[in-house]
Order: structure tokens, then C-alpha cells, then sequence
């Protein structure tokens, strides 16, 4: 009994150990702690991206560097905030804006490799990449509409990963992505058959440091608080907890200690990373199953092809598979984005990326994730270019 009882104790303090040494590191280890983290005041300052309306966005004149398996990559924004187009430097003028999340900002390549750079390239014209790391269609929507009265362009492209059925429906994106603590965003809801927006309920800077008030709201309005940032929190019994969800918890604990005791904790983090990711797309193919996740994503979907008909443009969708989407048997998102051809143009690479040789060449690789490399922003650009028809209006666009 007592041999059994020092095991258990043994067991416990080991994992309490383990799950306090790497959380320092790795911030998808969440504990107790993570229902209310500390936001200073510095950090605050440090957050550049602070947008009262859309959560956050790229500013005017930015630039930077990132690092990926290949070396080091860097990217420039202009003077209105888009991503810097090389060949069309000095036009403010576009007949085509791209909106959208990270995949069409293009995270981890040139300016010059984007997909906006390829396909502005093949029309001869300006092509405005207004894509913001992180956003869901909700966001990249709200972002259309707000710079829509000094927009001139004639054709309106929305890229999106296929996640976005997930990044629709938070509110404070720490409850998905654990640690992206600053990441607070409006969110849309449907109340008796019409879009409402619940506001982002940090509205100034000073807010992100009196936040604590509002969690009952977020907790109400984003059921990931529920449906997973609750599944997954540790504390005593530690090992109890790790045995609840032992398909993420246990491997992620594994690669953080091996690169640990290997002396490559790159290596270790990476591979954890894989698998929150991996879990977090098993979630996305679910929503894709759930008629109020169908519903929203359906309703935004609308609302962007009416306002870009409102506006006398022609709005395009795009969705831009990440590699765990190929990994998968064609099903339910690919399903879904076929029944929203009626409602617009939309351009599902899903079905082209995996039919391609080498699909892991398809990806550039970074500390947060892969994003479509030079070769495939040229298949999306091309892709657009032929769904659309884009070589029969060319005379439009130069």
C-alpha cells in the first residue's frame, strides 16, 4: 500500500514538474493560471497591432522578418496598410483587393512570392493585399467594409483557410489558440434570422488591463471556453488531468522533454506544435458537421457577397487548404464550400494541392505554423486567374 501510494505521489510530482518547466515555453500547456493571465502594461504598449474595431491589423509602413526552414524571409506594408506589391510600388490605385488571414497576407515569403505579387503580375495591374495574420472571414469582412468608401477595385478576392469556421465564432482567441492573450475581436452572432456584431470588448489600450470585468461575457458568447480551453486546462491531480486528454497532453509533453534532453528544443517545440494543431484542425472538420457553425459561416459568406454587390463589385472566395486539410479524405468542408457556388465564385484549392506532386514543397515552414510557399502562391494565382476568367478581361485591368 504504501509502495503504491509513494508511486501515485511520485507520478504526480513528476507531472506537475513536467507541466510547469515547459509551460514557461510552450504556452498550450494551460493551467489554472491561464484563466485570468496577467496583461502589463508594457506588453500592452508592445502591441503595435491594436485596432479598436478589428481586434487588431497590420500598420501603415511596417515591415519585418521571419524565419523559416529556408533562412530568413521579410515583408513590407504601405501606406494604407497592405502588404507592399513590388511591381505597383507607388500606385494606390488597384482594380483588385485581396482581403483575408494569413494565407493571403502571406506570412514566410517575399513580397515579391505572394500570391497577390503572382497574380498582379499575370493581369499587368495593381493588386491591394489587405490580408491580416489570424483573421477569420468575420474580421477580413469587417476590414472590406471599412475601407470599402476609398476602394476602387473592381473585383474583391476573400482568401481564408478552411479554419475559419472556428476563427468566426471566438471572441477572445486565447480560448483556441491558448496564450494569444491580446487577440480579443468582434464576433458575429445570428439573432432572429439577421447577422448582429458583438464589438470586441477592448474598445481602447487601457482596456486590455481592466479586462477581468468582461470574461462572464466572453465566456457566454465563445464556446470554446467550454467546448475546449476547459477540456484541456492542468492542475493537481496533474496526472489525472494528462490521462483525461492523452492524445494531445502526453505526446506534447513527450517532444518538449526529448528536444529538451536531446539538446535540440527547436525540434521539440516544433513537434508539439504539431500536435496542437493537429488538434485544433480535428475540431475544424467537426464544425464543418454542426449546422449553427454551417449557419454563421453561410450567413458572413452572404453578407460579403451582398456588400460587394452593393458596391457594384465582384466579390471572389478562395479558400487555401493548411497541410492538415490534405491529410484528410475529401469530406465535410470541402462539401460545403460546392453548395456556396451559388452564392458567388469560389476557389477551393483544397482538391488541387493534394493532387500535387511534392505537396510538402507546397509550404514554407515557421515557428507558428506553415504557410503556402512561393510555388503555391503561383497555383493560387494561376488558379484565380483561370477560375475567373481573368485573361478574357485583361484590357479592365491594365
Amino acid at each position: 500500500m504504501i509502495r503504491a501510494i509513494l508511486a501515485v505521489a511520485a507520478t504526480e510530482l513528476a507531472a506537475a514538474a513536467l507541466t510547469r518547466w515547459h509551460r514557461r515555453r510552450f504556452p498550450w500547456l494551460i493551467t489554472r493560471a491561464d484563466l485570468t493571465p496577467t496583461l502589463s502594461a508594457a506588453t500592452v504598449r508592445a502591441h503595435r497591432s491594436f485596432d479598436p474595431e478589428l481586434g487588431w491589423c497590420r500598420r501603415p509602413g511596417e515591415g519585418g522578418t521571419e524565419i523559416t526552414e529556408h533562412g530568413l524571409t521579410s515583408y513590407s506594408v504601405d501606406g494604407r496598410a497592405r502588404r507592399t506589391n513590388p511591381a505597383h510600388r507607388d500606385s494606390w490605385s488597384a482594380p483588385i483587393a485581396c482581403f483575408g488571414d494569413s494565407f493571403t497576407f502571406c506570412r514566410l515569403v517575399e513580397d515579391d512570392q505572394t500570391w497577390p505579387h503572382h497574380l498582379s503580375q499575370l493581369t499587368g495591374s495593381n493588386v491591394a493585399n489587405y490580408g491580416v495574420g489570424n483573421y477569420g472571414l468575420d474580421q477580413a469582412l469587417l476590414r472590406l467594409e471599412r475601407e470599402l468608401p476609398g476602394l476602387d477595385a473592381r473585383l474583391v478576392v476573400m482568401g481564408v483557410v478552411p479554419e475559419t469556421i472556428a476563427r468566426i465564432q471566438s471572441a477572445w482567441k486565447h480560448y483556441f489558440e491558448y496564450g494569444n492573450t491580446l487577440a480579443f475581436k468582434p464576433r458575429f452572432e445570428i439573432r432572429d434570422g439577421r447577422l448582429v456584431v458583438q464589438p470586441s470588448v477592448i474598445r481602447q489600450r487601457e482596456d486590455y488591463l481592466h479586462y477581468r470585468p468582461h470574461l462572464p461575457h466572453l465566456q457566454a458568447i465563445d464556446p470554446f471556453y467550454h467546448r475546449k480551453f476547459r477540456r484541456d486546462l492542468l492542475g493537481f491531480p496533474y496526472s489525472l488531468h494528462l490521462l483525461t486528454r492523452p492524445r494531445r497532453h502526453l505526446p506534447i509533453l513527450f517532444h518538449l522533454t526529448a528536444g529538451q534532453l536531446t539538446g535540440q528544443p527547436a525540434r521539440g517545440f516544433r513537434r508539439a506544435f504539431e500536435v496542437v494543431v493537429r488538434d485544433n484542425h480535428a475540431l475544424t472538420a467537426r464544425l464543418y458537421t454542426e449546422h449553427d457553425s454551417t449557419m454563421l459561416l453561410e450567413a458572413l459568406i452572404g453578407r460579403f457577397a451582398q456588400t460587394c454587390a452593393a458596391a457594384g463589385k465582384q466579390p471572389a472566395l478562395v479558400i487555401i487548404p493548411q497541410p492538415a486539410d490534405l491529410a484528410r479524405a475529401p469530406g465535410a468542408h470541402e462539401a460545403f464550400y460546392r453548395t456556396m457556388d451559388t452564392v458567388l465564385p469560389v476557389i477551393d484549392l483544397t482538391a488541387a494541392f493534394r493532387a500535387e506532386p511534392a505537396p510538402a514543397g507546397l509550404y514554407a515552414r515557421g515557428k507558428l505554423g506553415p504557410h503556402p510557399s512561393d510555388r503555391a502562391n503561383r497555383l493560387i494565382a494561376r488558379a484565380i486567374y483561370e477560375h475567373l476568367k481573368l485573361a478574357d478581361t485583361a484590357p479592365e485591368f491594365t
